[in-house]
């Protein structure tokens, strides 16, 4: 009786992505944050502090009116496309404070693991040691812990597709490690403490934007093909609106 409820919840859950869109919506917005990193990551370093804020304020508010703007197709779609081939109809407006809480979600699956990381490698090497080989490191940790949750996913909702998205993120991640690794690591002055205009530690910080970029653009890549493939199979399962026998 409690797998039967489980699985009828699961089925509720992963009704919202049957149609692929919210996958697409995601990954037109990870390829978007991929572009503002990597562009504004080779653009030129005359003050740290300046570009910094300019990459922080330029993600933060892609994010900010991105996902509204998703909100507002997807809603949109959702009304006009899905609920009429599968005869359910739409619930409650999604709140103002349920947003916010999506929001903050949004923000704490970036912020958490990148902090997580940088606290985990702080404790278990030296400072230059570390900065030298974050473009290696990162994008290979980013992506297991993106992978887990991917793997969660797939089994709250339900969805198998998840699990495939999970490990091409690994994949991915361990990719771009590999890429920044064959390049060689950054060289710094050995017992010298390395100033944050230091030209070894902005080469660092620029190629481990680089990494975080390209890991971003391949997932967005990777997210939005599986929404486009689940469209056309939802499409081709429920080619005209639903209509109840009389």
């Amino acid at each position: 009786m409690n797998v039967q409820i489980d699985n009828v919840m699961k089925r509720t859950r992963g009704y919202w992505f049957v149609d692929g869109f919210i996958e697409m919506a995601a990954g037109g917005l990870f390829i978007l944050l991929a572009g503002i990193i990597l562009f504004d990551g080779y653009s030129p370093k005359d003050s740290f502090p300046s570009w910094f804020l300019s990459i922080a304020g330029e993600v933060a508010l892609a994010k900010l009116f991105g996902i509204l703007i998703v909100v507002l197709i997807l809603w949109w779609l959702k009304d006009h496309f899905t609920y009429p081939r599968t005869g359910f109809v739409r619930g409650n407006r999604v709140t103002s404070a349920q947003v916010l809480i999506i929001l903050r979600n949004l923000i704490l699956f970036v912020l958490l693991p990148i902090s997580g990381l940088l606290f985990a490698s702080l404790l278990i090497s030296s400072g230059n040691a570390v900065l030298s080989s974050m473009p290696a490191w990162f994008p290979i940790g980013l992506g297991i812990l993106w992978a887990i949750l991917c793997l969660l996913a797939a089994e709250w909702l339900g969805l198998r597709r998840f699990r495939l998205i999970g490990i091409m993120t690994l994949l991915a991640g361990i990719a771009v490690g590999v890429w920044q690794f064959a390049m060689g690591l950054t060289e710094f002055p050995v017992n010298t403490q390395v100033k944050i205009m230091h030209p070894a530690m902005l080469e660092s910080i620029s190629r481990t934007l680089a990494s975080l970029g390209m890991l971003v653009l391949i997932c967005g890549i990777v997210l939005a093909l599986s929404g486009v493939v689940t469209f056309l199979r939802y499409r081709k399962e429920n080619p005209t609106p639903y209509t109840e026998d009389v």
